[in-house]
């Protein structure tokens, strides 16, 4: 229910108070004139009002009150209007304003510079976008479902929790096949029968036609998706439809948790342990954490669901904040058989092991389908002067670049910056390069000189550049259209493919050392979900090449074993004193010249010590980032181990601001629980 108008003259001019996506702590009073029979707006209400000389800009209404009389100024302030009050649909609820609060507290952020995140691009616009075809994937039909007792068990939880109107979280953990979906989907049947709505959250674009098929085939119109690929008016339709209940259903990635949907009784976070969760520019949200904030507020039950659940909710599970349900085989098919392949003693033309090269030519012959994963885009990592050794690099980050054939280009992946591939070294003038390393583009070409009849596909950022381009190349591959999908992390997570009886991964220990203390767990949960997508239907072979083949974690992912990774890595996490034993801040400074970076990381690692010299986080750094300069800029940062209060992070975030107004051209960015220390 929308909070009632402030009492007051209807002759009265009104001074609302709004906070502005602008970096200032404090909020602005404009004034609104009672205009018709137009009513002021009140706390929750969007507004859109002038800031600056000619910006207009949306913020939110945090209070209103009639003033006595025509007042135009305020302590010698001219006030300048509302141009206008965006209206019901663009009102936050009770559950939405809590988690805006919660938000700007917890990432030491000004009210305003959340408000963005609660409404779409271009609130009003007027054009309407129809959805168009919808990707056609094999279904399972609802009906012939019967739930296993796990999944029984899951499904009555959240629907006693629903019926009851409790909040209430279930990690629900189940490896892949299992049919988590199908408790989602019981869950949201369930929500919807009680007059409830449902948030479906996914962590990734690439993952949302399958999903939206599914979902659309059992409940049909009741279901809108929000996601950053729309245009604004479809973002704008899917927002009203939610606020007016004509849709009960919102879909998609981070940016749908904060759909307008009424009397919210269901939040879905599926692959919960995904990092593309995380927002990397400002505000740096957790859509999981923020998930639990907007579900407490509106009384609404939470499943988390994952393969490999993120350590963090494992632990919390453990310690009863989370009731844990295991789904621990498939209702159909079985979990695959892992090989091992010791890259070490092949030969292995074009990055294939013979073993590999076996069992695609098998299932070629079968007609059966493959999965190739590669976590690297393009066709050779560097390209090196066979005569002096020179790489070329980046001019902005000091990185090597990526050699793309089509077009044949040298691509950054930091920046996007690209040049032809050279036709002579610029240093010493030789003419000969040596492509080094490999890519999904050359893993799609070796693939058809080896096999020039198979049909492949490759799923990857430089193949999905067009609008629409992921949901067709997967509904190609759903429908047969290919033998082989080569590709990145995108093939990796959440798809079901009945006729694929191999998966290959090419580099199963690519990012085992990366210098990150989640560096392992992502490999783990990366082996694990690509690992799953096979076997679904008849019994899958799964081909781990690799150079470590008696490291832990590769041999935990082939024994598909992920409580005893979980344990032995809470183990070295506690020792360490990262999370989840304890919070983690970053402060990065960053800035176009080096000594002005350093000597501002310096002092304001002095002043942190100096301030927590009685007690407090643990600081580290300050020191240059792993990649010292991206887009031409250079990074430095300071970490922070242990937990802090709100007033703590916001006497941080004042500590950056300082540095920003002594010297413009420095940026310090303040991340609350980064996921990544690159």
């Amino acid at each position: 229910m929308a909070p009632a108008a402030p009492a007051g003259d209807a002759a009265s001019t009104w001074l609302v108070e709004v906070a502005l996506p602008v970096p200032l702590p404090q909020n602005f009073t404009y004034r609104w004139d009672p205009d018709g029979d137009g009513e002021p707006p009140v706390a929750g209400d969007l507004v859109a009002v002038p800031f600056g000389r000619r910006r207009r800009v949306i913020g939110l209404t945090v209070g209103a009150r009639a003033a006595a009389g025509d007042v135009r100024e305020v302590d010698g302030n001219p006030l300048r209007k509302v141009t206008a009050v965006l209206g019901p649909a663009y009102r936050l609820g009770a559950d939405r304003l809590a988690l805006a609060e919660w938000l700007a507290e917890y990432h030491a952020l000004p009210l305003g510079e959340v408000v963005p995140l609660f409404h779409p691009p271009a609130p009003g616009t007027r054009r309407r976008a129809s959805r168009g075809e919808l990707a056609v994937f094999p279904l399972d039909e609802a009906a012939s479902v019967v739930l296993t007792p796990p999944q029984a068990e899951a499904a009555a939880m959240a629907a006693d929790h629903l019926e009851r109107r409790e909040f209430g979280v279930l990690l629900l953990h189940g490896v892949t096949g299992s049919g988590k979906t199908e408790v989602y989907l019981n869950a949201v049947a369930r929500a919807l029968e009680l007059g409830r709505s449902a948030l479906f959250l996914l962590p990734e674009i690439a993952l949302t036609p399958q999903t939206e098929a599914r979902i659309r085939a059992r409940f049909g119109d009741l279901v809108g998706v929000l996601h950053s690929g729309l245009s604004a008016g479809e973002r704008c339709r899917v927002h009203e439809a939610a606020a007016s209940g004509e849709v009960r259903v919102v879909l998609g990635p981070r940016s749908a948790l904060f759909a307008p949907l009424t009397d919210l009784g269901l939040v879905v976070v599926d692959e919960e342990h995904e990092t593309s969760y995380k927002q990397e520019e400002k505000p740096r949200y957790h859509a999981r954490n923020a998930a639990l904030i907007r579900a407490r507020a509106a009384g609404a039950f939470v499943i988390l669901g994952s393969a490999t659940p993120d350590l963090a909710s494992y632990r919390s599970a453990r310690l009863g904040r989370f009731r844990l349900v295991r789904l621990p085989g498939r209702p159909v098919g079985e979990m695959p058989l892992v090989e091992i392949v010791d890259m070490r003693r092949e030969r292995a033309p074009e990055g294939f092991s013979e073993r590999l090269l076996e069992l695609v030519e098998q299932g070629l012959e079968a007609g059966r389908q493959s999965i190739l994963y590669y976590n690297r885009r393009g066709f050779a990592r560097v390209l090196q002067c066979a005569s002096c050794g020179e790489s070329p690099s980046c001019p902005s980050c000091d990185i090597a670049l990526t050699l793309h054939l089509r077009p044949r280009r040298l691509l950054c992946h930091y920046c996007g910056h690209s040049r032809p591939a050279p036709a002579e070294c610029p240093e010493c003038g030789g003419e000969d390069f040596l492509p080094a390393g490999g890519g999904t583009e050359k893993v799609e070409l070796a693939l058809a000189a080896q096999f020039p009849g198979a049909r492949v596909l490759r799923l990857d950022h430089d193949a999905t550049r067009r609008r629409g381009s992921h949901a067709d190349i997967l509904s190609r591959f759903a429908a047969g259209e290919a033998d082989v999908l080569v590709g990145t992390q995108m093939v990796a997570k959440g798809h079901h493919f009945p006729n694929v009886d191999l998966v290959g991964v090419l580099a199963a220990d690519d990012g085992l050392t990366l210098p990150d203390f989640r560096a392992q767990e992502r490999a783990f949960q990366l082996l694990m979900q690509v690992a799953g997508r096979t076997g679904r239907t008849t019994p899958g072979r799964v081909v781990f090449q690799t150079w470590q083949p008696d490291h832990p974690v590769i041999r935990a992912a082939a024994a598909h074993d992920y409580e005893s990774f979980a344990e032995s890595e809470l183990v070295v996490r506690d020792l360490l004193g990262y999370p989840p034993a304890r919070r983690l801040l970053r402060l990065a400074v960053v800035g176009r010249r080096l000594g002005d970076v350093e000597a501002a990381a310096s002092r304001l690692a002095a002043a942190l010590r100096e301030a927590f010299a009685d007690g407090g986080p643990e600081l580290l750094g300050p020191a240059p980032a792993v990649f010292p300069r991206l887009q031409d800029r250079y990074r430095w940062q300071i970490l922070l181990k242990g937990n802090l209060s709100a007033a703590q992070k916001a006497w941080l975030a004042a500590c950056a601001r300082t540095v920003h107004e002594g010297e413009r051209s420095l940026d310090v960015v303040l991340d609350v629980d980064p996921t990544g220390l690159y």
